[in-house]
């Protein structure tokens, strides 16, 4: 296994509010996150870290999983638990009430690779030259697109597509999506909408699928064309590789 993961500010924004770990524990899983904060000026960046920081410590003094039943339930506590350590952080502090971050990771198990999701970072999977995404953005635009009120062209221009129907710390209760892959895949991409929302998917998978690159080439590939994009946007990537495309 191979990974890599790197985070940039962008060319617009002042600071960089995205945060990421790739974290083992004690039976050798890895679980990787990506963790985009929101806010603005009012602790996304604080927020952001916290989640990350957490969950490397939890995660870092595990043993082995035991079954699927029990790692999803490990997961959903410690999200719980996240989530209350940001809200009280910043319901106790003038000028950080409302600060919060998404939250995507994918944990790499002997009972399989458990994703989770809060938000609108994303994880996608790739195997034998096909990218597929595999969480649902959390997003208002994507509501709307799943009630039929919108379509993906009108999604691409609809003013309010940023705004987040959940995130980690901005309210006290959090509601995540926990899913277990079991299926063949060659490797996991995490990343920021800071990819996503300005570079093409057509474009991600010609990168994230060029084999002739190992994954620290690629991932430094795809902050590229974020940032020749426009970089309008923190950019956050993590590229896990599992195996050989042939396989």
């Amino acid at each position: 296994m191979k990974y890599y993961g790197i985070t940039d500010r962008g060319l617009v924004r002042k600071n960089n509010q995205d945060s990421y770990v790739i974290a083992t524990n004690r039976s050798g899983d890895i679980f990787a996150i990506v963790a985009d904060g929101i806010g603005g000026n009012l602790g996304g960046d604080i927020a952001s870290r916290m989640a990350v920081s957490y969950f490397s410590k939890v995660f870092s003094e595990t043993d082995a999983f035991t079954s699927e039943t029990k790692t999803k339930e490990w997961i959903s506590r410690h999200v719980d638990e996240a989530n209350r350590q940001i809200f009280e952080y910043g319901a106790k502090r003038p000028g950080l009430k409302g600060m919060g971050t998404t939250l995507c990771g994918a944990m790499i198990t002997k009972k399989g690779i458990f994703v989770v999701n809060i938000g609108d970072s994303r994880a996608y999977t790739w195997h034998k030259g096909s990218l597929k995404q595999i969480t649902m953005d959390h997003t208002l635009v994507n509501d709307m697109i799943m009630h039929g009120q919108l379509t993906q062209e009108e999604a691409a221009n609809f003013p309010r597509r940023n705004v987040l129907t959940n995130a980690l710390g901005v309210w006290e209760n959090v509601r995540s999506d926990i899913d277990v892959h079991h299926e063949k895949m060659n490797g996991i991409l995490l990343c920021s909408d800071g990819l996503h929302g300005y570079v093409s998917e057509s474009r991600i998978s010609s990168l994230v699928l060029n084999t002739e690159m190992d994954p620290t080439q690629r991932a430094r590939k795809l902050l590229k064309a974020a940032l020749d994009a426009g970089g309008y946007d923190n950019v956050t990537i993590v590229l896990i590789e599992f195996s050989g495309e042939s396989e």
